[in-house]
């Protein structure tokens, strides 16, 4: 091997110059095993120092960053990695604490530098939300690690942790905890959900769930009815315990299940619902059997095809065939609140009354622009069944108001209820101002006196900001958040 010639090496002759002998030779060659006299309070973490190296086709000196130190018998241990580069050097370095700090600080190919403030990789996530956990290079941990490992984020940390101390050391609750918050914050769940775990185990358990769960917006505003509907206590963020994480069943179960079904499963006693797995395979909403039906099993004439989604996918439900997964469960809350008012319709005696309130039920999403909807279909029968939440899926709303039709072959009727707290002294529709100001604001006016005629004309009270009771402009309250609801994306 040529000796260097310049740079570091030339002002290391003590340790360089030596390299003719075998037994240099061989120490200059393997790093490894090298004895080397020194502080063992020099080489903290963040010392940078010079090494020899021979994986570049020749000698060289290179700066490396020593990132660990471990106290042997009469030694210490540096481990240290090339800087900007993926080579690893350990030496030992034995203690002499006498020795002075203005010394030479080189022997065979080890320099002392500088100390240097040593970036540490550790618990920190990359630009994919993989956590550093071994000081290794990162495309090292990312490119070699976790593939191993099985590229799952909560399988992998789990493996990690029950293969030794270090592992247990690097997968803390206190990390687990950071990459749950990581989780939750890229699933908008922040607000919504929060958890209390104690244990490493629930931990795990829970970023494995939430990591697998897949796109919560739409159980999101389920979430936000429920809570109007006092069901969740009336507060958000819900707070999931280890009876949550558990009861979600074991990963078979999670992972055989769609999307839908997995955050439900996690969710469910917050919105008053059980959904288990029974032996024989049978999902089981409410007590009730739910089946889902693959695409291939709809009728060509299926209102359903088109939109039909994998992660939500339509399923059988108390009779009837509805639309998704979420439609099931949203069904379940169509009679949540007091009733506004409620009219009906035959195709004998008022059939334009009839139809527009059949084609409300029966007409592709989204209606009015709101997107919280449920629909359900008993085909046979010709029956459809729609809720369609006006106000309180959004956060900022204090209340929630849905319409609810059920139509018939000859015969449609709309209930309008909401969670708004009735106005003491007012009866019927005037008890409950703001919900008619939502209507009044997201529905046609024909569609309006389509559902519930006349019940909705009342007397008003002004708006704050310039309202005029009866038909005057609102701009601001419940008009204006639905409005400005109705027209975002979600």
């Amino acid at each position: 091997m040529e000796e260097p010639r310049s740079g570091p090496a030339a002002s290391a002759t003590s340790g360089a110059s030596n390299a003719g002998g075998s037994s240099n030779q061989h120490l200059r060659l393997y790093p490894l095993a090298q004895m080397l006299p020194s502080s063992h309070e020099r080489y903290t973490t963040g010392t940078r120092v010079w090494m020899v190296t021979t994986k570049k086709g020749r000698q060289e000196w290179v700066k490396a960053d020593v990132y660990r130190t471990e106290e042997t018998s009469g030694a210490t241990r540096v481990s240290m990695r090339e800087v900007e580069g993926t080579e690893e050097f350990t030496v030992k370095v034995p203690h002499q604490p006498k020795a002075s700090p203005h010394g030479r600080q080189v022997h065979k190919g080890f320099r002392f530098v500088k100390t240097v403030p040593v970036q540490r990789p550790v618990d920190e996530d990359t630009d994919n939300g993989t956590p550093r956990l071994f000081e290794l290079p990162q495309e090292v941990e990312k490119g070699v690690l976790w593939p191993l490992l099985g590229g799952d984020l909560a399988i992998s940390l789990a493996r990690i942790r029950t293969t030794c101390r270090l592992g247990r050391e690097r997968v803390s609750a206190d990390l687990l905890r950071s990459l749950i918050d990581a989780q939750l914050t890229g699933k908008g769940l922040q607000d919504i959900i929060s958890y209390d775990l104690s244990s490493v185990g629930h931990l795990q358990r829970f970023l494995y769930i939430i990591d697998n769960s897949g796109e919560w917006a739409a159980t999101v505003r389920i979430i936000r009815v429920a809570k109007h509907q006092r069901r969740s206590g009336g507060k958000l963020p819900i707070e999931l315990t280890s009876a949550d994480v558990l009861g979600v069943g074991g990963r078979a179960v999670f992972d055989g299940r769609c999307e839908a079904l997995r955050q439900l499963s996690l969710i469910k006693r917050h919105i008053n619902m059980t959904l288990e797995r029974r032996s024989n395979g049978e999902e089981q909403l409410g007590g009730r059997p739910l089946t889902i039906r693959p695409l291939h099993s709809l009728p060509a004439n299926s209102p359903y095809r088109n939109a039909y989604d994998s992660a939500n996918p339509v399923c059988e439900y108390l009779g009837c065939v509805c639309a998704s997964v979420r439609d099931a469960a949203l069904n379940k809350k169509r009679y949540g609140g007091s009733r506004v008012a409620d009219q009906g319709a035959t195709r004998h005696n008022d059939a334009t009354r009839y139809e527009r309130l059949r084609d409300l039920a029966t007409q592709q999403p989204p209606v009015w622009n709101c997107r919280t909807t449920s629909t359900s279909h008993w085909a046979g029968d010709g029956i459809f069944s729609r809720v369609i939440v006006l106000h309180g899926d959004q956060p900022g709303q204090t209340f929630a108001a849905h319409i609810y039709i059920r139509s018939y072959s000859d015969f449609a009727r709309a209930y309008l209820h909401t969670t708004e707290g009735p106005v003491d002294g007012k009866e019927g529709a005037a008890a409950f101002p703001e919900t008619v100001t939502v209507v009044r604001q997201l529905m046609e006016a024909d569609d309006e006196q389509a559902a519930f005629g006349d019940q909705l004309a009342v007397a008003l009270p002004p708006a704050d900001g310039g309202g005029e009771g009866e038909g005057g402009g609102q701009t601001a309250g419940p008009a204006a958040a639905a409005s400005s609801a109705a027209s975002g994306s979600v």
